[in-house]
């Protein structure tokens, strides 16, 4: 009842939900894969050491991005890889695809465009001036003019482009054999076969070219690491440009859309980094909203309804903004988590509220008759709840140690601004409410 006490309070709480505020609006999607066990554990240790500890260098591969013409989307229907970590689906042709010379040609300027156009070199990893550009179709056709690939410095200069390379799409049956089980002069071990190097690139089924594509090695992204959502989405926009661009030049001598995608599940991660976060906010507004109109219920009293949603949005802040300090970030045991808050932190200050509107007497009584019916039972629970969360913390399951800080958070959180500030500005406003039975 003291007003400088509310003061008091009123200050800390605002100085602490700006720092929650702060620290709440800097939090990131996660930039790894989610860790199984705690991070101390020895086995974690090593399995982080070998994914993050190495660098990358000049010569190292990066993220190779594939243009696909002759594939359609693939068919999800009965995936499920969490049973099943193999299983991405099952691959859609064009039923129409044509490999003929009119489509060769064109996948080999835009080879050409992506290993020479300066506007790429920042995009596209950079080999003796040139673009990380995996071209079957180069080798192809020196190999249709010479019939073998024994000349490599014939096949890298170029000279066969003064011939009439183009391969004859009745004539694929006769050259593919023989051309996939030759040496490939980009391999430069001298080892690889060109179907080694374009196991990918080339959809020979044995009788027919289903489809065929053309990859150019990332100067940013790698297959190894896990970059932010931003980082990666900056990438994928630009390559995803360049799909468009080709789609304008090469749709009708290819039959068909151009299909950008890489086989490093890079561009997925990046979708479940979007889905992480755009999941957490509107899980917590839905949570909010439907805290509300319980306590509008539980109630009957809107300004009551409205502090107490209030209080879990602090709740919620607040929880998220030590996550944040933690060095947590956004992954999807987090967004789960961060899904529940609401329903985690309504019980103490929907207890309080009630008890709260069903007392007698001015605003001092009601909160002295709430406090002394439901204060000491509120306690009661929120000691169990923290204590029982206390065992998580030594768990090394990521999941059950997160779970447990979580709780014991959200829990000391409910309580605190159940009790100091939702009560509080009600003793502060004091709005009068109509006695049962009046």
């Amino acid at each position: 009842q003291v007003p400088l006490h509310r003061l008091v309070m009123g200050v800390l709480f605002l100085a602490w939900i700006s720092i929650a505020i702060w620290q709440a609006s800097q939090i990131e999607a996660t930039k790894e894969n989610e860790q199984f066990l705690n991070k101390d554990n020895p086995l974690q240790k090593s399995i982080t050491i070998i994914n993050n500890e190495f660098p990358t260098a000049n010569d190292d591969l990066g993220l190779k991005v594939y243009y696909a013409w002759g594939l359609e989307e693939v068919s999800r229907d009965g995936v499920n890889r969490l049973l099943e970590p193999d299983n991405f689906g099952t691959p859609n042709f064009v039923e129409g695809f044509d490999f003929n010379e009119q489509c060769q040609s064109d996948l080999l300027d835009f080879c050409d465009k992506l290993k020479t156009d300066p506007e790429y070199k920042d995009l596209i990893k950079r080999k003796n001036g040139l673009g990380e550009v995996y071209c079957f179709v180069e080798e192809l056709a020196a190999y249709n003019v010479k019939g073998d690939l024994t000349d490599c410095d014939y096949v890298r200069t170029g000279g066969w482009r003064n011939e009439t390379w183009q391969v004859a799409p009745s004539d694929l049956a006769d050259i593919m054999p023989g051309f996939l089980s030759t040496k490939s002069c980009y391999d430069e071990d001298g080892v690889e076969t060109t179907s080694g190097r374009y196991s990918n690139e080339i959809g020979w089924d044995g009788t027919k070219l289903r489809y065929a594509s053309v990859s150019a090695e990332s100067n940013v992204l790698d297959p190894f690491g896990l970059d932010a959502e931003s980082v990666t989405r900056r990438e994928y926009d630009q390559f995803v440009k360049i799909a468009e661009e080709a789609n304008q030049i090469m749709t009708k001598s290819c039959t068909g859309q151009v299909i950008m995608t890489d086989l490093d599940d890079k561009f997925v991660f990046m979708n479940n980094q979007n889905i992480y976060v755009k999941s957490a906010i509107q899980s917590s507004i839905l949570g909010v909203a439907i805290a509300f109109v319980v306590l509008l219920f539980s109630t009957h009293v809107l300004h009551l309804a409205f502090f107490a949603s209030l209080s879990i949005v602090c709740v919620l802040v607040s929880v998220v903004g030590t996550m944040v300090m933690l060095g947590w970030y956004l992954g999807s045991i987090e967004s789960i988590l961060i899904c529940i808050i609401a329903g985690f932190s309504v019980d103490y200050v929907v207890h309080l509220a009630h008890a709260y509107e069903i007392a007698k007497g001015d605003t001092y009584a009601r909160i002295t008759e709430a406090f002394g019916d439901l204060g000491i039972s509120v306690f009661n629970g929120m000691i169990t709840s923290v204590v029982a969360s206390i065992p998580l913390f030594f768990c090394q399951l990521q999941f059950f140690a997160k779970f447990g800080t979580f709780l014991c958070l959200t829990i000391a959180f409910s309580w605190v601004f159940a009790n100091f500030v939702f009560m509080s500005l009600l003793a502060q406003l004091k709005i009068p409410l109509k006695e049962k039975g009046c």
